[in-house]
């Protein structure tokens, strides 16, 4: 069904590895690949694409890396998304821009599509980087190997989420 792509999955968990770092270090990509096992040079298009949407600043030569142009708090999960996807839309039927559905307009389906973005859209815009990455510390310090939660327990009915 609604699926993110995998850039957009890298690029939220290279933000993450930033939003860990002190704010003025430089970060090799090669060392945020191996950090987050992203392969190196898919980062690297999700490094210029985030650069070119001045969330990240790149610095080449001996020495060179990048590091976010923001404090992670004030960089929204919804700044990341736009920067590699662009406006996201569930169905097509949403994008102004396409009008190829006979049904355009004129659908009740296409309410509920337009629900699921704008809950999906809202999420995205209250969930920032400095979150992220206080829930990527609150695990990775944990003594589990494994998530705190399954994937079936994460699509459960909201509230009834239970850590293992």
């Amino acid at each position: 069904m609604f699926r993110i792509a995998q850039k957009t999955e890298y690029a939220l968990r290279a933000m993450i590895e930033l939003s860990l770092r002190p704010s003025s270090d430089l970060v090799a990509a090669r060392e945020i690949a191996e950090a987050q096992r992203i392969p190196l040079r898919f980062l690297e298009q999700q490094l210029g694409a985030l650069h070119k949407a001045g969330i990240v600043e790149s610095h080449r030569g001996a020495g060179g890396g990048c590091r976010l142009a923001r404090e992670p708090s004030t960089i929204r999960v919804a700044d990341v998304v736009d920067a590699i996807e662009g406006p996201l839309y569930p169905m097509f039927c949403l994008n102004p821009d396409d009008h190829t559905c006979t049904m355009d307009a004129a659908c009740g389906l296409q309410e509920l599509w337009g629900d699921v973005r704008v809950a999906v859209r809202s999420v995205f815009e209250r969930t920032t980087m400095a979150d992220l990455a206080e829930r990527h510390r609150r695990i990775s310090t944990g003594a589990r190997s494994s998530p705190v939660w399954s994937p079936a327990e994460l699509t459960q009915t909201p509230g009834s989420v239970s850590a293992n």
